[in-house]
């Protein structure tokens, strides 16, 4: 298991998936409040309100097979979503994470936003039926502190190619 944060990976083999997942929960929100905090404050970040986000994730919930656990929106300036879902089907979720992420934070770049993402930021979290976690994605867009990363319970439930 391993946890990458700002493009390096942090080995965490003796990590239970709740205690690795804390971590980069709280290694992830750090980062989020002190880029908004010190980062570019002009970019402007669409932010679809809470009932937009819901709406487009229980869309991607009937086309991926996941439950919506919690979503919890942060503000650091601007909105960031907290996401947890369950799913018994772990490699389907694994292989679906790219279209889930890119079905609630769609990216449309503009001069105010360059980086095209909805939300400043994000954190998903799938879980299995028993509430173990398998799985996170986050990361956090207002420059010039870019960043973000993924964790994988194993090796083969790593959404992303990683190093």
């Amino acid at each position: 298991m391993a946890t990458t944060i700002g493009g390096s990976a942090v080995a965490s083999t003796t990590v239970s998936p709740r205690a690795a997942i804390a971590q980069a929960k709280r290694d992830w929100r750090n980062e989020l409040f002190a880029s908004a905090k010190t980062g570019d404050r002009a970019t402007r970040f669409p932010s679809p309100s809470r009932h937009v986000l819901l709406q487009r994730l229980h869309r991607a919930e009937g086309r991926y097979h996941f439950n919506i656990v919690s979503v919890t929106m942060l503000r650091p300036l601007q909105l960031a979503p907290v996401i947890v879902i369950r799913s018994g089907d772990k490699r389907r979720i694994a292989g679906a994470t790219a279209a889930i992420i890119n079905a609630f934070d769609p990216r449309r770049v503009t001069r105010q936003n360059p980086s095209g993402f909805a939300y400043e930021g994000y954190f998903l979290e799938a879980r299995d039926l028993g509430g173990m976690p398998y799985l996170a994605t986050f990361n956090h867009w207002r420059a010039p502190h870019v960043g973000g990363g993924e964790w994988a319970a194993n090796e083969e439930l790593y959404p992303f190619p990683h190093g």
